[in-house]
């Protein structure tokens, strides 16, 4: 298994063309590539069919996938909001790659497991890894989590929402030579490889963790035989000045996806939005299901808890053989979050080493917790390729 990546920062359509290309075969051979991804800037909209061709003939074996975006990750650069593209190719013999498509109406039919079978040629049995990048103004992406949790279960799903539009038919899909405007690509893998999935959601907890013990649709009305406000009150009392500061600007409700595990740390919590709090009532609501019974805790988010978050979960992963690797960032990180340009890509390079990573700014991040899947938020999603039995699986 070998990858290689490339990424350029040209304006002009041929010479970024070249420049993504020319250095492939430094690492791997064109002919021998079988999975290549590519993103490619919403400047280069109206040359896509141009590049998908150019990218398709230098790679004739390799199935192709990608997504217009806001901006690219590749090799040791995040490129926001300017003219970028990034290719990432893979030489994977022992691995069967299935490429999909599935629009809103595949979706709607799409009433058993022989059905998504048949969508995207794996079975549940095989233990695939998905990778997908979706269009979200035509097509039901917390629908299709849904379903692919029901009809997948344990089955990653790795990528990200295309983040080049501001209105329905402008972000472009890419699958193999043709660019679709609507619904999800992506590929199904099987086969002899290892993949380490890292969703960083940057963010760490306070306080303690509470039940939920009163909750109607997505308000917390109690935690712990408490009114919520009051449990809040009892954490931010408790703070330093700067933590308080920080929750009462920044503040989101993590909850437990694995309630079975003893104790309970970084990457156990699904994070989740706070809307508004009732003072009437004591309550808040969030961007999610109030289930009584779950485990929350709160938590506060900014760039000194996202970095260390990121380094965290990638440390236990620096002395593996790491062949490659995906990063697929929110568009709400990079520049916005820190000073400098490159902070993921950074990271994951100072703490793995020379690993040949490409990706792009999402409109929201596909990644497993808990064993499911979840589109999440101010997130970096990462995959990292070994060859098999080199490390631990997602």
């Amino acid at each position: 298994m070998r990858f290689a990546a490339t990424v350029t920062r040209a304006s002009e359509v041929d010479r970024a063309i070249e420049e993504i290309l020319a250095p492939i075969d430094q690492r791997v051979t064109p002919g021998m590539v079988d999975l290549a991804l590519l993103f490619v800037s919403a400047h280069f909209e109206d040359d896509l069919e141009a590049v998908v061709e150019r990218v398709s003939t230098l790679l004739p074996n390799a199935t192709l996938i990608g997504c217009t975006a806001e901006g690219v990750i590749g090799v040791d650069q995040e490129l926001e909001r300017v003219p970028s593209m990034s290719l990432l190719a893979a030489t994977m013999p022992d691995v069967r790659i299935r490429p999909f498509h599935i629009r809103q109406q595949d979706l709607e039919a799409a009433e058993s497991s022989h059905d998504w079978e048949r969508l995207v040629a794996v079975s549940p049995e095989s233990q695939p890894l998905f990778i997908g990048f979706a269009d979200p103004f035509r097509l039901g992406v917390q629908e299709f989590l849904d379903q692919l949790n029901l009809m997948y279960p344990g089955a990653p799903l790795i990528g990200g929402v295309a983040s080049a539009a501001h209105e329905p038919g402008q972000n472009r899909l890419i699958l193999n030579g043709e660019v679709v405007r609507e619904g999800m690509v992506g590929v199904a893998m099987t086969g002899s490889f290892t993949v380490t999935t890292v969703v960083s959601q940057g963010c760490r907890p306070i306080g303690k963790p509470f039940v939920i013990t009163r909750g109607e649709r997505n308000v917390v009305l109690e935690l712990g035989g408490r009114p919520t406000l009051q449990q809040l009150q009892d954490i931010l009392s408790g703070l330093s000045q700067q933590d308080e500061q920080l929750a009462r600007q920044s503040l989101f409700l993590g909850r437990v996806i694995d309630e079975y595990k003893d104790r309970f740390d970084r990457g156990d919590f699904l994070i989740q939005n706070i809307l508004g709090a009732d003072r009437s009532n004591g309550a808040i609501a969030i961007a999610g299901h109030a289930r009584v019974g779950a485990t929350v805790q709160f938590h506060v988010r900014d760039a000194e808890s996202a970095d260390l978050d990121l380094r965290r979960l990638l440390e236990p992963h620096a002395d593996k053989s790491i062949q490659g690797a995906m990063l697929f960032g929110c568009n709400g990180r990079g520049t916005n979050m820190w000073p400098q340009p490159g902070h993921d890509v950074g990271v994951l390079r100072q703490l793995l080493g020379d690993v040949p990573v490409a990706g792009f700014f999402c409109g929201g991040e596909f990644g497993p917790i808990g064993g499911k899947n979840f589109i999440h938020g101010l997130t970096a999603s990462v995959a990292l390729f070994s060859e098999a039995n080199d490390g631990d699986g997602a």
